[in-house]
């Protein structure tokens, strides 16, 4: 049986209490119920009780929870469904009951999920392997609002390079930021890689038809292999392109190579020298200040944040910087406004009616105790096309380890692999195994309820036609993923091809539009499901020791491809070794 992600021998009931002062649960073939220590014939804390309950539910497929049309049917899809604000977040689809949920609470209260997310708020030390609160939090907390007692120096600190991005955004709308030959800036390439990408690129595809008076053209670059890099060469004017290296460590080989071939462009082109490109040029966002000057990045161009924000973590901070510059303050701050109401939300709502615990609670009851290895994201918009992406990142970096906080080493899966595609194609491409298949996956099908657009009237009319085809493909999608062959109606059945399996549990977040409050309130979501997640598994989402070490793997075969024989000398297993050779040959 398995208690925060270790699995336990059974034990007497008196160490067990001693330890673990909550509800102790009997189980029998009926139910399970609470008991004096005499009565008990087996013990079970939260996680083990789970594990019975899940057993149990086995029985019942997810069209005998959803149960046609009756006032019990009726009741559970009221009492599994949530508003707040502009986000509707629907779970009746989920394989859980009212007593699955109560469970899914207890263990939660049992990890002490309230005073855990009252020390990640109040900067405690959370970030135990370095050392570090992590206050990503105070990047998007207003100016006109007190913060938690322990965040304020944070608070403080991102306010003013929030003023710092703010005069430089304004400079760059208002046409006087000149490039070294003295011609205003039109573009902007965005160097990054990670965290430092993909939540500013998701947010500026998801955003770009934002009404704004001020537009930047940016141009997001990433791969190492300098694929993305060279069209922009080709086509961009090199006298007004700006770069913004976003790094935070500003070591990071990827994006220091793609900045060292984009300024050896600028600087040929121009017929100028590098540092003279660095001065007029060149954004650099970092945590190091001191790494940004010694390249050669003017102070008044350095946007700093602090180690406590984690780099997944880090689109709220001057990472944002480029949204901004291409969609403008009002956006940007709209952005952090929304996220910061989820924030607010996430600190004081009961975790029975908390959203982000809510979706975490069951997003570890499918992957902990349904077994269920994989997470489908299926957004129908395509807007919303990185999304996938970005919560790729977000949750399998932060909780996908296998050693919990005191060293001990997990002994279940705690991460689910996460995975997507826009919804409409992804219906042409993989949902036939989805849906006739025999793998069982989970989802969250993301959709938006309304768009508006500026538009001819014949033209909006069809556009509105479009968008409710997409969201009645959504809902259908849906129905059949949890239902399968019963959703198919009984006139057409003996019509329509059948075995569909169904009992694919699935969540809805609907988003009544897609603007840039609402997207900042889904985002803060996913961020603080990944922290309840931590909790119950007891590991630490804010390091990646695994991406750390690949990165040093890397480094020194780069240096055995540069004819390093020290570093050759290193490889030592046959497959590497033949492969660097056929490199070498080929090169």
């Amino acid at each position: 049986m398995a208690l925060h992600g270790v699995k336990l021998a059974l034990l007497p009931y008196e160490v067990i209490q001693q330890a673990f002062p909550i509800r102790v649960c009997e189980f029998t073939e009926e139910r399970m119920y609470t008991s004096s220590p005499q009565r008990l014939s087996r013990v079970y804390t939260p996680v083990n009780a789970l594990e019975a309950h899940a057993e149990h539910l086995q029985a019942q497929s997810l069209s005998d929870l959803i149960g046609g049309d009756s006032d019990t049917a009726c009741h559970r899809a009221t009492a599994l469904a949530f508003t707040l604000g502009p986000l509707y977040l629907d779970l009746s689809k989920q394989r859980i009951t009212s007593e699955t949920l109560s469970l899914l609470v207890d263990w939660a209260h049992s990890c002490g999920l309230e005073s855990k997310r009252h020390a990640l708020f109040a900067g405690a030390m959370v970030n135990a392997s370095e050392r570090r609160s992590a206050l990503h939090m105070a990047a998007r907390w207003p100016a006109d609002t007190a913060p938690p007692e322990g965040m304020e120096e944070a608070v403080a600190f991102c306010q003013s390079q929030r003023a710092r991005l703010t005069a430089l955004v304004e400079r760059l709308h208002d046409a006087n930021w000149f490039g070294a030959t003295g011609q205003a800036i039109t573009d902007v390439v965005h160097i990054g890689v990670g965290g430092s990408d993909l939540g500013p690129k998701m947010i500026s595809e998801a955003l770009a038809d934002s009404p704004s008076q001020k537009r930047i053209n940016v141009h997001y670059v990433s791969s190492m292999d300098g694929a993305q890099l060279l069209p922009l060469m080709e086509r961009l004017a090199p006298a007004t392109t700006l770069l913004v290296l976003a790094s935070k460590s500003f070591t990071t080989a990827d994006t220091q190579f793609n900045l060292r071939t984009a300024l050896a462009w600028l600087s040929e082109a121009l017929e100028i020298d590098v540092p003279t490109v660095c001065r007029h040029q060149l954004v650099g966002v970092s945590a190091k200040p001191e790494k940004m000057s010694e390249f050669g990045i003017p102070t008044e161009h350095q946007l700093i944040f602090k180690e406590w924000i984690g780099g997944r973590f880090s689109l709220w901070s001057p990472i944002g910087v480029s949204v901004a510059m291409q969609l403008g303050m009002e956006c940007s701050d709209a952005l952090l406004a929304g996220a910061h109401s989820m924030d607010r939300h996430f600190m004081e709502t009961p975790l029975m009616e908390n959203l982000p615990t809510l979706v975490a609670l069951v997003g570890a009851w499918n992957c902990q105790f349904l077994n269920i290895p994989t997470h489908a994201v299926l957004p129908y918009d395509a807007r919303l096309k990185s999304l996938p992406a970005y919560l790729q990142q977000l949750e399998m970096e932060s909780n996908g380890k296998s050693v919990c906080l005191d060293g001990r080493s997990v002994t279940h899966a705690t991460c689910p692999i996460i995975w997507g595609d826009v919804g409409p194609n992804a219906q042409h491409a993989f949902y036939q195994l989805l849906h006739q298949g025999g793998h069982t996956v989970s989802a969250d099908f993301v959709a938006v309820a309304r768009r508006e657009v500026e538009a001819p009237q014949t033209v909006c009319n069809s556009l509105a036609a479009q968008e409710q085809l997409t969201l009645a493909n959504c809902l259908a999608q849906a129905q059949l993923f949890a239902l399968g062959d019963d959703a198919i109606p009984t006139a057409l059945r003996g019509h329509m091809a059948q075995g569909y399996r169904g009992n694919q549990p699935n969540s809805l977040l609907l988003m009544k539009q897609l603007d840039a409050w609402s997207l900042g309130v889904l985002l803060a979501l996913y961020e603080h499901k990944v922290f309840v997640q931590s909790v119950l598994w007891n590991l630490n989402p804010f390091d990646q020791p695994g991406v750390e070490l690949g990165k040093k793997l890397a480094t020194s075969l780069f240096n055995v491809l540069s004819g390093n024989a020290l570093e050759q000398s290193l490889v030592k297993d046959p497959s590497t070794q033949q492969l660097l050779n056929k490199l070498v040959e080929w090169r």
